[in-house]
């Protein structure tokens, strides 16, 4: 038996209450419980204050056996942030907004260089996604074809040096695997449609529920997240192409990523979302799966 806990966020409180709630108790150092396991979404670090305390946590509890843990893009990107290019400079651009993005990671291990390296590390550990005998986790969105190239590709799910530099390189299949599998899908919206964003930001890429059936879908029956969509209007024919539908017989997959501000995060009988933007005033949110085919709303825990 699992609980799927969403993205973090470096809110280390919540998630220790979370924790106690779902019946975890702190032992010898680490969180575990006696029958079940967690399993983390993603996205431990930025955003919150304490990303020190929050990597320690789920760190411990994973190399204890007590949980795993998929890579969200929000560790993804730190690793390239870290990662200088066979070229000048890193794989991610030290600039003002990546600094911004980081601050909070960055100034939690001020004067800590090497307690940063060995998390850096174990990040580079995590699998790109899960796959159990009746459910899986992913970051953000399951692409059979994406999944398929991982399994055959990289041991374990998990990145490699060659990987990671090839992934930062667009029009590579590795930078549509972490674009995809740790960012989902997004459709490009072209005027004269006007897209503005939960921040109030004009945006021109719409973040849509990949998994649905597209045919007869307007933009605003798709997006997946709060937008100020004017004029609404029906999918075009090259935004229908973006979809991966999830056929409703497939095994239940668990997603993250998403800071969902309305419940449950049932998405469908078979996919859940479990981030709820704790770091942004909201929940943090587990899911107990007991194995069941479909999923169950009353399995959500918040706190």
């Amino acid at each position: 038996m699992f609980d799927i806990i969403g993205d973090v966020h470096g809110k280390a409180d919540s998630l220790k209450v979370l924790l106690e709630k779902l019946g975890y108790t702190r032992t010898d150092g680490y969180y575990s419980h006696p029958e079940r396991k967690a399993i983390f979404t993603g996205d431990f670090i930025n955003r919150g204050k304490k990303v020190r305390q929050t990597l320690k946590i789920v760190s411990r509890m994973v190399n204890h056996k007590a949980a795993y843990a998929v890579m969200g893009n929000h560790e993804y990107n730190l690793i390239c942030y870290h990662t200088k290019s066979y070229g000048r400079g890193y794989l991610k651009k030290h600039n003002s907004s990546n600094r911004s993005l980081f601050y909070y990671t960055t100034k939690a291990f001020a004067g800590r260089p090497e307690e940063l390296e060995k998390y850096l590390e174990w990040m580079k550990t995590l699998p790109l996604f899960l796959e159990f005998e009746h459910f899986r986790v992913v970051h953000a969105c399951w692409d059979k074809n994406l999944v398929k190239f991982v399994k055959n590709t990289l041991p374990g799910n998990r990145i490699t040096e060659s990987f990671l530099h090839n992934s930062a390189r667009e029009g590579t299949i590795e930078n549509d695997v972490v674009s995809v599998l740790l960012t989902g899908v997004e459709i490009k919206v072209n005027k004269p449609v006007s897209l503005v964003n939960s921040l109030g930001n004009a945006v021109d890429s719409l973040r849509i529920k990949w998994w649905m059936r597209p045919d007869g879908q307007s933009l605003s029956g798709v997006a997946f997240g709060e937008y100020g969509i004017s004029p609404d209007r029906l999918l075009k024919k090259g935004e229908k192409n973006r979809f991966l539908p999830y056929p409703q017989d497939k095994k239940p997959v668990f997603i993250g990523h998403y800071c969902l501000r309305e419940r449950p995060g049932l998405q469908a009988a078979n996919l859940c979302c479990v981030d709820y933007c704790c770091y942004r005033g909201g929940l943090l949110a587990a899911y107990r799966m007991n194995g069941e085919t479909a999923l169950n709303p009353e399995n959500l825990v918040f706190v």
